[in-house]
């Protein structure tokens, strides 16, 4: 076996590595929403070719001022397998800008962009600041009246 062939093999092995502790921070992120269903429903997201799930209303709800006045089924939170980590959005941030506020701020530095928290593992508490992130959005879509 060449040096070029142990180089590649070492390549492929570390990735597979990487995509299973990916898959296993994908899973235990989905059971943590499987929790909260119901009162919310678990639904995949419906993205073509990747492992995801979402909590959304047990009942479309209709708000004032949006998607022209029409009931929708708005999602509380979600998760979604991509190539380099997991995506686990939480809508009550983007909603609530105070709400950020509670969260721990070692989960607020994996925040990327409005809603999305990148995960690359599991550990130092961030399963308890899923946690509290789901507790915060529940509390506040019941505070709507939107389940």
């Amino acid at each position: 076996m060449t040096s070029l062939s142990k180089a590649s093999t070492s390549t492929k092995r570390k990735f597979k590595e990487a995509s299973d502790l990916l898959e296993d921070v994908y899973e235990q992120v989905k059971k943590l929403l499987e929790g909260y269903a119901p009162p919310f429903k678990l639904r995949d997201l419906g993205v073509r070719n990747k492992k995801s799930a979402q909590l959304v209303v047990p009942k479309p709800v209709v708000i004032p001022g949006a998607y022209g006045g029409k009931p929708v089924d708005l999602q509380m939170a979600a998760v979604i397998l991509q190539k380099g980590y997991v995506g686990f959005y939480v809508t009550t941030i983007y909603m609530n800008e105070t709400a950020k506020k509670r969260l721990s701020p070692q989960f607020v530095k994996l925040l990327r962009g409005k809603t999305c928290f990148h995960l690359r593992k599991l550990d130092g508490g961030l399963k308890e600041d899923i946690e509290a992130a789901l507790e915060l959005g529940t509390k506040t879509y019941r505070e709507r009246g939107w389940w």
